[in-house]
Parts: C-alpha cells; structure tokens; sequence
C-alpha cells in the first residue's frame, strides 16, 4: 500500500494539478447592452445575458470583468439578479441566458424608446423603479453614442376623407 502512496505522491510531483475553474461570488450578474453586428448575428438588438452559472470557464471569460459577454455586445450597464431570478439560473444548463429585443422587429419598427419601454415592461416585477431609469438611461446613451444622426421615428396615422 505504501508503494502505490509513494507512486502517487512521485506522480503528483511531476504532473502540475488541473487549474480549478475561477470561482466568483456567489451572485449572478445580469448585463445589458446593444448586440455586436458580426457574421452570425446581422440585426441590432438591446441584448440582455443572465448568467447562470458561478463558474465560468477561462476560455469564455477574457479578464476583462465581464464575464464573456462583451465578445458578443457592447455592455452598457450591470446589476445582480434577484433571488427569484437566481432560483431559475440553477436549473440552466448553459452559462447565459440570452433575451434580445430587436430593433426591425415589427412592434417596434426601428424606435429606440418603443425597445426601451419593452425592456422596461419586462423587467418591472424584477428591478426597482430607480435601477430601471438607470438602466434605460444607459441603454440610451450608449444608442446615441453609435448612432449620433438617430431620430426616433415618427408614428403616421392615416387620414380618411370623405368627399
């Protein structure tokens, strides 16, 4: 039995351990920010990541404190979950959760304050009302900052005339 002890110990010595994964506090950061326009992805969207997992691989998370998602959007701003939505991470299997709102989509057709008030609605029973003026707040510069000639677009109502 010793043997094997010492065999094992030799082994240990000349074979480094396996790096464990990088550990994070225990809460869940959700991030939102405008999508990164690339080959796969072709339409701009208000992106928004749940993450759902404490641990996140070294190939994903490039160091630069957004655990990953700045490769694929443009981080405006980030809070951490609550504990409802944290309770639904733990049933993920996948590091992210992504929900995007897209801005050629037909009930918003192109209007920045149409896709923030979308945001706004879907997280309402989640965030406080201050946290949501931020949010929107930061979403909003960042589309202005791209897209600097933007003009929210005008609602046309169609006449009839009788004759």
């Amino acid at each position: 039995m010793s043997i094997l002890i010492d065999q094992l110990k030799m082994l240990e010595a000349k074979h480094k351990p396996m790096p464990q994964p990088k550990k994070r506090s225990p809460r869940l950061a959700v991030y939102y920010g405008w999508s990164k326009l690339n080959k796969i992805q072709k339409r701009e969207a208000l992106a928004v990541f749940f993450l759902n997992s404490e641990i996140i691989p070294p190939r994903i998370d490039r160091g630069h404190g957004y655990d990953g998602v700045d490769k694929y959007m443009d981080v405006a701003y980030k809070r951490w979950q609550t504990e409802g939505e944290a309770k639904d991470a733990a049933k993920c299997n996948r590091f992210y959760t992504v929900y995007y709102i897209f801005m050629d989509d037909k009930r918003i057709g192109g209007s920045l304050s149409k896709a923030l008030e979308q945001n706004w609605l879907d997280d309402r029973k989640n965030v406080s009302e201050n946290e949501l003026e931020k949010i929107r707040e930061a979403l909003r510069n960042m589309w202005m900052a791209k897209h600097p000639d933007y003009k929210e677009a005008r609602a046309v109502q169609l006449e009839l005339k009788f004759e």
